[in-house]
């Protein structure tokens, strides 16, 4: 089953059942979902950083790695989006005055 397109089992049991089977990289991409979608979850930073651990070294740096990379991407469009928003707030409270 390819989860990539369907997020619908992205869930920390679904990434501890693939932990479980030693699917590592599996787990590992359901925990880098979860963090993106809830950052300050520090239970998912931990968990993720368990199965990384689990994964061959050099490929589990570079994985980790792009993991980041990929969370810096999405929050800095999330930032741009939010300025976007704030820009039509404003726009829209000075237009009323």
């Amino acid at each position: 089953m390819d989860m990539d397109g369907d997020k619908t089992f992205y869930t920390m049991t679904m990434a501890r059942v693939y932990a479980d089977q030693g699917r590592y990289e599996e787990a590992a991409r359901i925990y880098r979902y979860l963090l993106d979608q809830t950052p300050d979850r520090t239970d998912l930073r931990q968990a993720l950083d368990a199965v990384s651990s689990m994964l061959p070294e050099a490929d589990g740096q570079w994985r980790d790695l792009t993991g980041l990379v990929e969370q810096w991407v999405r929050l800095i469009l999330r930032q741009k989006a939010l300025r976007r928003l704030q820009q039509i707030c404003i726009s829209t409270t000075g237009a009323d005055r």
